[in-house]
């Protein structure tokens, strides 16, 4: 979904906090009315606070770039220790997940999360299509015919966890030697370096995309 609401004669676009605000929403809307997560103290859910916890926070922004490696590394807070989400919530992020590409690949687009018909689609999808144990292939790379963006998501394992926030200006000169350690163990080095030269458009975009998700 894009920045904008409305029709094209009298189109609304959004600011990026709304734009952020309304990605919320948009999380939350799929995990109750798609998901069946109960509406009733949603704050302190075990998958809201787990995929609080992971900075998921937002549907497009966040939740679609997830990996079937990132929802089963899910932990939550359980009587003050941390301990791994529980299987049956892992399955179904799992399942939704697998859900949104699915449908955005027959697309060939992304799909809008807050259509009505949704709900029955996943259903009619875990029961006659979904297999929890095939890898869950991105909708964008399911249809795309570049080798090397095919094998570099294949290889990447995205997780927000790698890139941790700096937190204070005095820890600048630690921060960016881990930050490029980061980097260069995910083959990206190639991102800060004025000097390099694009050769492959389509996966220069696609890394680009994931540094500002983990950013």
């Amino acid at each position: 979904m894009s920045g904008t609401t409305g029709t094209a004669s009298a189109a609304v676009t959004l600011s990026p906090a709304e734009e952020k605000a309304a990605d919320k929403a948009r999380l939350l809307t799929v995990l109750v009315n798609v998901g069946g997560m109960p509406y009733a103290g949603y704050k302190t859910h075990p998958i809201v606070l787990a995929l609080k916890r992971d900075g998921i926070v937002c549907f497009n922004m966040h939740f679609i770039h997830l990996t079937a490696a990132n929802i089963d590394s899910l932990q939550c807070e359980k009587s003050g220790a941390l301990v791994p989400l529980e299987m049956n919530h892992k399955m179904m992020l799992r399942a939704l997940l697998a859900c949104y590409h699915h449908l955005s690949h027959k697309k060939r687009g992304g799909i809008n999360v807050l259509d009505p018909t949704l709900p029955v689609q996943f259903k009619n999808f875990q029961n006659t299509e979904y297999d929890p144990t095939k890898e869950i292939t991105p909708w964008g790379l399911a249809v795309s015919h570049n080798k090397g963006l095919s094998d570099w998501n294949k290889l990447v394992k995205p997780s927000a966890q790698d890139f941790k926030p700096l937190r204070d200006a005095n820890g600048w000169v630690d921060y960016k030697e881990v930050f490029m350690i980061n980097l260069e163990a995910q083959n990206l080095a190639h991102l800060v370096d004025p000097t390099h030269v694009v050769v492959d458009e389509d996966l220069h975009k696609a890394q680009q995309k994931f540094l500002y998700k983990v950013l």
